[in-house]
């Protein structure tokens, strides 16, 4: 069982005016003589996927059973054309076609009002199986609006995976720092808190320290590992991870890549790369000496993240695999 707990689907009107007008000052700043405004309007076609097939299609290529699809709020300080209810809807939509393939969380930004609110409404329904929040969007992880929110997730015992680590362009990174996650496992041990990312690229012992004084936060590993990391970067994880099994056990640790389907986003075979090198992590592991076993493995890989979503659906195992 291969479930990806880090993928985004996108379609237009996602993400704000403010993230594609920094993608065309980049690429005009790149060559004399070329204005933002040329390539302003064609970016967003190389990032969405509007039914979901493009991430099928990666996902079946690289053996991935399953993926959790979240969707990100950019909060009120940002101007996206579609509202964070709709870009759930999408999420939503995308789970209804591909049943068992595609699993909706919810994004929000704590800040909306009637935020937990709006939580509780999509958890009740059943459509919904977690919650995305990106606190770099411009609040803290331990405010009091944020709090209200974790309450109510930690009642449906559904997880909350938050970005963790270095956030894109435009966003500050101190709001997510690790030690902003302290009050809130002290406040809430039993939530099932998402360190998404693990605080890479630098925090990933500050993550792990997190992790230690919570019952049940975990270390999702997506951007821990890309597809063009070479075989020092592969040893250096594994003995991460090797010490995060030892410290917080193997069930507490989560397989994710952070892939976008869009047609100009990850390069070719980026899913099908990620998979590999994390599947030959227990190698990686003895050549650095230390042990992660085929056991383990297979828990980060997939099984934990199906414990996680204790509210989805799952159908009896198959062939080895969870169907939803």
């Amino acid at each position: 069982m291969i479930l990806d707990f880090h993928t985004h689907l996108l379609d237009v009107g996602h993400w704000p005016a403010e993230w594609w007008d920094h993608v065309a000052r980049g690429w005009a700043a790149a060559e004399p003589g070329r204005e933002p405004a040329q390539i302003r309007d064609k970016i967003e076609a190389g990032l969405i996927d509007p039914d979901g097939s493009r991430m099928i299609a990666d996902m079946d290529a690289a053996g991935v059973d399953a993926a959790v699809v979240l969707p990100i709020d950019w909060g009120p300080d940002f101007h996206s054309a579609k509202n964070y209810d709709v870009v759930v809807d999408h999420a939503i939509e995308c789970q209804h076609r591909y049943p068992g393939r595609l699993i909706a969380f919810g994004g929000i930004d704590p800040r909306r009002p009637g935020a937990p609110e709006k939580v509780d409404a999509w958890l009740r329904s059943g459509q919904v199986h977690g919650l995305k929040l990106y606190p770099n969007c411009g609040w803290m992880p331990a405010a009091p609006e944020a709090m209200a929110v974790y309450e109510v997730c930690q009642a449906h015992d559904a997880p909350i995976l938050f970005h963790t680590g270095h956030p894109l362009p435009l966003l500050d990174e101190s709001w997510s720092r690790l030690a902003n996650f302290m009050p809130v496992v002290e406040a809430f041990p039993k939530l099932k808190a998402v360190l998404g990312h693990a605080g890479a690229p630098c925090e990933f012992e500050n993550a792990l320290n997190v992790a230690v004084r919570s019952e049940a936060a975990t270390l999702e590993l997506s951007v821990c590992l890309w597809d063009d990391h070479n075989e020092e970067a592969e040893l250096a994880l594994a003995k991460r991870v090797a010490k995060a099994i030892d410290v917080i056990g193997a069930e507490r640790i989560l397989f994710g890549t952070d892939h976008v389907s869009g047609k100009r986003v990850r390069g070719p075979g980026f899913l099908t790369t990620l998979v590999e090198k994390f599947q030959r992590m227990p190698e990686m592991a003895r050549a650095s000496g230390v042990t992660i076993s085929d056991d383990a493995m297979e828990r980060i890989m997939g099984l934990n993240g199906v414990s996680q979503l204790s509210r989805y659906k799952w159908r009896a195992l198959k062939d080895g695999a969870v169907q939803g």
